[in-house]
This record gives C-alpha cells, sequence and structure tokens, in this order.
C-alpha cells in the first residue's frame, strides 16, 4: 500500500496528520508526501520524521493539488492508494479495517468510510455521512460527492487506467474521478468513522466556493444524463428519489438507499429548519437518526486533540 499526503504551506496541522497515519495498526505502507512549493517549515517538519515508510518529493514551484496527486501516483508502489490530506487525521485502525473489507470483496476498486468533522481549532464539528451500497452510491452522486477524498482506499492500476485524476479539475478532481471508477468497478464505503476531517476556512473547499460549484455541476450534469436522461440538473426531493426507485425497482426494500434518503432530509430539515423535512427524515428511519444523535453526543470524547 502506498499513502499518499499532499500539502501546500500545511504546517500548522501537519504534525499530528503525518502522525495518524504512522500511528496506524496497519504498518505496511510507503508514505508519499509531496510537498508543492510549500513556503513554509512544512518540509522541514516532514523531513524531521525518521521513519523510512515516508519518501518526500519536492517541487520548486506551486503546481496545484490535482498535479501533485497524479506525481504522487505516478511514483507510487503499492497496489492500493490510502488518500490523507494535510490537515486531516485518520484514526488508528482506520487502514486495517479498509484493508481487511478489500482483501474480503476482490471486486471493489474504491473503498471510503464516514467521518467525524473538526474546525480550524480542532473542535468538535459533527459528522460527514456518506452512502454504502453501490444504489444509494448512485443516487447519492446525483446531487454531491458520495466519497470523502481524505477517507478514500483505491486500487492504483484501476485508476491508471482511467489516466489518473482529470487536471481540469482543481477541487473537485476525486469526485470526477471516483464517478469515473464506479461506471467500470465496485466501489463502497464502510459504515465505521475513521477519519477525521478538518473543516478550515482556509481550505480550497471553503474559499473558493464558485469554482466548486461549477466543478461539481460538470461532474452531476454527467451523472444526470445517464440516470435521468433529458431532465435538467435538481436538488434531491421526495419525488425524484420515487422517480429513481421506479427505474430501479429492485430497490424498494434497499435498506442503505432508505438510510441515505434520511439522511438527505435531515440535512434538508438543517439547513431549511423545516420540521416536515425532519419528521419525514425520522419516519424513513427513525433508529439511524437516534444514533447520529448519540454519536453527535459522544463525538467530542472520542476524537483525539
Amino acid at each position: 500500500m502506498s499513502v499518499l499526503m499532499t500539502m501546500f504551506n500545511a504546517a500548522k496541522h501537519l504534525r499530528a496528520a503525518i502522525e495518524s497515519i504512522l500511528n496506524q495498526t496497519f504498518a505496511d505502507f510507503e508514505f508519499l508526501i509531496v510537498d508543492d512549493g510549500s513556503r513554509d517549515e512544512s518540509a522541514a517538519i516532514a523531513e524531521s520524521f525518521r521513519d523510512p515508510r515516508i519518501r518526500l518529493i519536492r517541487n520548486a514551484e506551486n503546481k496545484g493539488q490535482t498535479a501533485c496527486l497524479n506525481q504522487g501516483l505516478a511514483s507510487a508502489r503499492g497496489q492500493w492508494i490510502a488518500r490523507q490530506d494535510a490537515d486531516d487525521l485518520s484514526l488508528p485502525r482506520r487502514l486495517e479495517r479498509q484493508m481487511a473489507r478489500l482483501a474480503a470483496e476482490e471486486k471493489l476498486a474504491l473503498l471510503g468510510c464516514q467521518a467525524w468533522i473538526i474546525d480550524g481549532g480542532g473542535r468538535f464539528a459533527g459528522m460527514l455521512n456518506v452512502p454504502r451500497g453501490p444504489a444509494s452510491i448512485e443516487w447519492a452522486a446525483l446531487f454531491g460527492n458520495p466519497f470523502i477524498h481524505t477517507a478514500a482506499v483505491f486500487r492504483r492500476e484501476a485508476v491508471e487506467q482511467l489516466g489518473g485524476y482529470d487536471e481540469s479539475f482543481r477541487i473537485c478532481q476525486d469526485y470526477d474521478l471516483w464517478m469515473r471508477l464506479a461506471r467500470e468497478h465496485e466501489t463502497a464505503n464502510l459504515s465505521d468513522r475513521l477519519v477525521i476531517y478538518r473543516h478550515s476556512s482556509e481550505s480550497l473547499q471553503h474559499k473558493d466556493r464558485e469554482v466548486v460549484r461549477e466543478e461539481s455541476l460538470r461532474v452531476r450534469s454527467r451523472i444526470w444524463a445517464g440516470v435521468f436522461p433529458g431532465k435538467a440538473v435538481q436538488s434531491a426531493s421526495v419525488r425524484l428519489l420515487a422517480e429513481y426507485r421506479a427505474v430501479h425497482p429492485a430497490l424498494a426494500a434497499d435498506r442503505d438507499l432508505q438510510r441515505t434518503s434520511a439522511l438527505q432530509l435531515a440535512q434538508l430539515a438543517r439547513e431549511t429548519k423545516s420540521a416536515a423535512a425532519l419528521a419525514r427524515a425520522f419516519a424513513g428511519d427513525p433508529a439511524l437518526l437516534l444514533r447520529l444523535a448519540a454519536d453527535r453526543l459522544a463525538g467530542p470524547f472520542i476524537i483525539p486533540r
């Protein structure tokens, strides 16, 4: 396995991010860190670790993250690539759990997981919930990225056959890649929360929202054309879910699709403060929402600071 991290002026949180990988219970990996021309202490911090698994690749000039990801792929030796961003954290058993599932299901080419969220100061800020099975992944992909980039493990050969990350994407390069990969291979997300995603005002996702919207729409439009030909791209709704189930009648009893639609309604309720949406979410999967409430209460106590 190769763990791939890119960084640019990431000194603030880098040491903790690197340590979270080096402290994994699964230890058979190389750790590729691509420095994209950092002007702070990032390279010095990476070099301060004497672990022989680390390979630091330094760029004299800034190329952008997508180019650095492809640069790392070209240098990787492992069959599997695990991603981690330079300000996020992996819980100790993350790679162990993911590699066990990949060994058990050889057809999988991409495996992610659920995540906790912290803010720039390390305070608990919520959870990222992603779909787990193929039907719910396809459904969720109509509205946004169904995988968390920093939580992904993927088969290197499968991605190389697709030409790697598309460098016309500056931020949503992973969303585009996962959707191309899902057209030809099986994908999934674990139910475990194994990574901690840092939601920071300094991130590209936060600072360049217009780019995110434009790039995301490019990917969504491509998926919509296959699932709902001739229909304009829309937001998730109960009506659209009924149409999707009509296209896929075997999904009437799909447990994970039910879970995913309940999560979407809960998100809508949070954003719009809609009691009706919250009631529909609870009716769709009451046990799930109770578990999420318990997770939210437990979060501050189980996330390492």
